[in-house]
């Protein structure tokens, strides 16, 4: 059985975002919480368009176009419907790995230990995002301009210049690494770190970018 989060919770899925709200929160919490996540989260939705889909806590007609209107100012995204979802359709069999339907170039892997990966099997050009609830290995570049965002770690087995942004749901003990790690800026659940600038000979050793002591530091492997 899924664990009741102890904060709201935003999700991607196939076709845009899921809130997921602890039951014992009322109107204001929520919305307090949720407007706050979408501000420090707007750089990830903007220009997008989004169907939103809430769980937990149940909201009026009224309510629900209070936290859409929040959505769609805050965002800067095209919020084009929020509705409450029907959990029922999502809930696994017990002991039942999750198989989503598989898009072309990528691939999925489920294991005890790693929990769900998703496989893309090329490069992530500028525009490009992709979002996943779990972890994703790229076996290709991410460009500039691309994205991923995961609520697991991000593994990139080329260059990575675009934007990352691993344990999404607050997860700490994520990391990401990459066989040449170049973005502006990484993410790791609620903490951002800006790269240093370097030339390309200072970059020709894979690196891991992982959470210490408070501060997402980065080695070399």
């Amino acid at each position: 059985m899924e664990q009741e989060p102890k904060s709201i919770v935003f999700k991607g899925n196939n076709e845009g975002l899921v809130i997921v709200v602890p039951e014992d929160y009322d109107f204001e919490k929520a919305k307090a919480e949720i407007e706050e996540k979408v501000q420090n989260a707007a750089r990830f939705f903007r220009g997008a368009k989004i169907k939103v889909v809430y769980r937990g806590i149940t909201l009026s007609p009224e309510e629900e176009e209070i936290i859409k209107k929040i959505l769609d100012e805050k965002s800067g995204a095209v919020i084009e419907s929020l509705s409450k979802d029907d959990e029922t359709k999502h809930r696994p069999a017990a002991k039942t790995p999750r198989k989503p339907s598989a898009e072309p170039g990528t691939m999925f892997f489920w294991g005890k230990d790693t929990g769900m990966c998703r496989f893309v099997k090329n490069t992530v050009r500028s525009g490009m995002r992709i979002e996943f609830d779990g972890s994703v290995i790229v076996l290709g570049d991410v460009n500039p301009g691309g994205e991923i965002i995961a609520t697991g770690n991000v593994v990139v087995l080329g260059a990575l210049r675009g934007m990352v942004h691993a344990g999404s749901e607050g997860n700490r003990d994520c990391f990401i690494y990459a066989l040449k790690l170049k973005p502006i800026q990484v993410r790791i659940a609620d903490m951002i770190a800006r790269m240093p600038e370097a030339g390309e000979e200072a970059k020709s050793h894979p690196e891991i970018a992982r959470i210490k002591d408070g501060i997402i530091e980065v080695e070399q492997l």
